[in-house]
């Protein structure tokens, strides 16, 4: 693991409330666990970011996992909280492209400072490009380190936006094992 260092421009908002990720003004995308940025009380935009991670250097991507500056300091677990989140939308601009820890594509970053999180199903659609008009539907939380939608729908406007879920489009059937497991039932109920 390597040390990389620099200042904040701005955190990335997670659906707990907490920063998930950074991106700092050398342009350096910071992926984070859950309740790493928690254990530094003064990480904020501005601030000087020290992390202990893996680095992808051609998406300008750091994995990190501990946070380096006197003492390094790991993630720790952050309490499961279950709340539902509001319906919301986003649109704007694609100013950059947001990955996960693996560098595979996960959101964007709207002109309007908004952070879209899509499933791999959005990923792979033609609309998540730099500069790209983008319009997105699903469920959002505002936090202290600005609006996170994460995405059901997604398209360059929302007359032409699509479905994406990495859910089955078919609903899974009974269990192996299970009595209805190997029952077949024809169209409007009967056998």
């Amino acid at each position: 693991m390597q040390r990389f260092s620099g200042k904040v421009d701005r955190l990335l908002p997670g659906t707990q409330g907490d920063a998930v990720g950074a991106i700092l003004t050398d342009g350096t995308e910071i992926e984070m666990p859950p309740g790493l940025a928690a254990q530094d009380h003064h990480l904020r935009a501005g601030s000087s970011l020290t992390v202990k991670g893996l680095n992808a250097p051609a998406l300008h991507l750091v994995r990190a996992f501990a946070l380096s500056e006197k003492q390094d300091l790991c993630a720790a677990p952050m309490p499961e909280l279950v709340t539902s989140a509001p319906p919301a939308s986003a649109e704007g601009r694609i100013v950059r492209l947001l990955h996960d820890g693996d560098g595979a594509l996960n959101g964007a970053l709207l002109d309007s400072g908004t952070v879209l999180r899509v499933p791999a199903s959005g990923a792979r659609t033609q609309y998540l490009r730099p500069g790209a008009p983008i319009y997105a539907e699903g469920y959002g939380y505002q936090t202290a380190y600005g609006k996170l939608v994460v995405a059901r729908r997604l398209g360059p406007d929302r007359l032409q936006a699509i479905h994406v879920s990495d859910e089955p489009p078919i609903p899974r059937g009974a269990p192996p094992g299970s009595t209805g497991y190997d029952e077949i039932t024809a169209p409007g109920g009967t056998e």
